[in-house]
């Protein structure tokens, strides 16, 4: 079972191999050389910058994510919740950290010319990624800093509950059309747009919800 320490653990070795692939590959490269940092939906390199910015930004991005979900637990002013929680907090941190890989490889995938499908591999890992959140919101409790946290849903657990129930099933479906994109190479600009919307109306639609949610239970009681 994976732990907190586990996961200090896996982001030290993995920025750890970050930084040695990027040293590796940059001492190979002129020293001029121009590596990307950004992509259009196309998978296309859009914006670039010198090879050791390019090279060891995604370690520095893994290291100061890393950080921060590792402080969260301290300064949670909710822990009990938190501990009922660890699920979600893991899977956040572990897709962060799978999510920071991709593009460090994609960097290199640039330097090396081993031509990867960019498009195809962001859409299909974010799918997987939004799949595996929706798998866990609903077995949350209240939190500040991980969740649907409307004004709603932090100060009547049973309204996060339901929300966080119906947020789940949401980002499972936009997680699979994300994955099925993937696997079809409909990750274009066309697609994007859809996408994205499906990934709004999981983020949009529970958080108006709680409010509705809220307003019943309050019926209710008087």
């Amino acid at each position: 079972m994976m732990t907190k320490r586990g996961l200090v653990l896996a982001s030290v070795v993995l920025v750890a191999a970050m930084v040695a692939s990027a040293w590796w590959v940059a001492d190979r490269l002129p020293p001029d050389a121009m590596l990307p940092i950004h992509w259009n939906a196309r998978g296309e390199p859009n914006n670039f910058a010198g090879k050791w910015s390019a090279l060891m930004l995604p370690a520095m991005l893994t290291t100061g994510t890393s950080l921060l979900l590792a402080a969260l637990g301290r300064i949670q002013p909710m822990r009990d919740n938190f501990e009922k929680s660890q699920g979600l907090y893991f899977i956040v941190w572990i897709g962060t950290l799978g999510m920071f890989a991709l593009i460090h490889l994609m960097v290199l995938d640039a330097a090396l010319h081993w031509h990867l499908p960019a498009s195809r591999l962001f859409v299909g890992a974010l799918g997987l990624f939004f799949g595996a959140i929706g798998n866990q919101l609903g077995k949350s409790r209240p939190m500040f800093f991980i969740g649907i946290r409307t004004p709603w849903t932090l100060t009547n657990e049973d309204v996060w509950i339901a929300t966080h129930r119906l947020g789940g099933k949401l980002m499972v479906l936009a997680g699979a059309a994300w994955l099925i994109a993937a696997i079809a190479d409909w990750t274009g600009p066309r697609a994007m747009p859809i996408l994205t919307a499906t990934l709004l109306a999981a983020c949009l639609v529970p958080a108006a919800y709680s409010y509705f949610h809220w307003r019943r239970l309050q019926r209710g009681r008087n």
